[in-house]
């Protein structure tokens, strides 16, 4: 599997196209990510989407640490294996540049929050499309949910406005999930689990989480 591989599932699920390729912007190295960046000063990170604006052109490019490019080039990943954390920054990855590119394609703003969110969600769904994976049963999928958000570490160097962010991410990410498996993975729902991710993605950040909170209605206690 590689990165052109991964926008593939993303768009095949989300019934979306986007006309670039993301390994086309691909950068593995961080002297060149730093100096895009501006230099010095700025937090150290496997994955990072970088975005420029110039005169309503809009720039991009992601960097992914090597490590992170060769486990998802190397054998098949599985969750549990040592390139599970790798698979996912890699998810996270295109799903930053898929969805900045797809609303920028519709000249449609966008939060940070709203972009973390939906890659939070993007990497549960791709866990779950892992070798093994398929049918699985009820417990596997909650175990994919526990592993992805209840032991979720945020980096010590982050600021405060970006702990925050992460955490608002993970924490209605978390809840959205539970939703999901509750509602579609409990009941083998592929169709209805479909629709609902397609129309989840098409809403902004307040969308999204109202959407959440109606959800919880449904949940058991």
């Amino acid at each position: 599997m590689d990165l052109t591989d991964l926008q593939k599932q993303l768009e095949h699920i989300y019934e979306i196209r986007v006309d670039h390729d993301v390994a086309d912007f691909l950068i593995t190295d961080s002297e060149i990510a730093s100096n895009l960046e501006g230099g010095t000063g700025r937090r150290v990170a496997p994955e990072k989407l970088l975005l420029f604006e110039h005169q309503g052109q809009m720039n991009l490019s992601l960097y992914l640490a090597p490590e992170v490019v060769e486990h998802l080039a190397g054998e098949p990943t599985t969750m549990w294996g040592a390139s599970g954390a790798a698979f996912c920054l890699a998810v996270e990855g295109v799903s930053h540049f898929l969805y900045v590119a797809w609303r920028a394609g519709y000249d449609r703003s966008l939060t940070q929050m709203e972009l973390e969110l939906q890659a939070e969600v993007d990497k549960f769904i791709g866990l779950l499309s892992l070798p093994g994976m398929s049918n699985s049963g009820a417990d596997s999928v909650e175990q994919v949910r526990h592993w992805l958000f209840s032991r979720a570490r945020f980096a010590a160097d982050l600021s405060p406005c970006e702990q925050v962010r992460y955490w608002k991410a993970n924490y209605y990410a978390a809840i959205y999930c539970q939703q999901l498996e509750h509602r579609y993975f409990k009941s083998h729902d592929g169709a209805g689990l479909t629709r609902e991710l397609r129309r989840f993605y098409r809403l902004d950040q307040k969308g999204k989480i109202a959407m959440i909170g109606r959800g919880c209605e449904g949940l058991p206690g």
